[in-house]
């Protein structure tokens, strides 16, 4: 991703990178966290106490965006297809109190999801593509 497009990218608004973020995995059929091993997905704790899965739309964002504590830990980048995402995240009741955070952005602002409604945008959009 051109260096240009990220900074574009970066000045939506939360609601505007969502938007983005499901269309665009959508149209690509994938979705970007951060791993660190082999799907040992990085998940944290939010001010709060709750529990955060981050998203991007794409590696670079999510290179870039990535918090430094999560690069220290050596979370790298890593992709799963959109549909495997649905039902191995969105559709799994043990994660039903883990939220989505997506498109986080890096002053750490991002519009934070229950599993149920990322997973209504997304199977809304990608219905579109059928």
């Amino acid at each position: 991703m051109h260096p240009k497009q990220i900074e574009n990218l970066l000045k939506l608004n939360n609601e505007e990178r969502v938007e983005y973020f499901i269309r665009y995995c959508a149209d690509f059929e994938e979705v970007w966290g951060l791993s660190v091993g082999k799907n040992e997905w990085v998940i944290f704790k939010d001010a709060d106490g709750d529990e955060i899965f981050p998203l991007w739309s794409h590696k670079d964002l999510a290179e870039f965006c990535a918090f430094d504590e999560h690069k220290e830990m050596g979370a790298k980048p890593s992709s799963i297809s959109v549909y495997s995402f649905i039902d191995e995240f969105l559709d799994d009741p043990d994660l039903k109190n883990v939220y989505f955070g997506v498109f986080y952005n890096k002053n750490r602002e991002a519009l934070v999801l229950k599993g149920e409604n990322l997973k209504k945008e997304l199977e809304a959009e990608l219905e579109k593509h059928e």
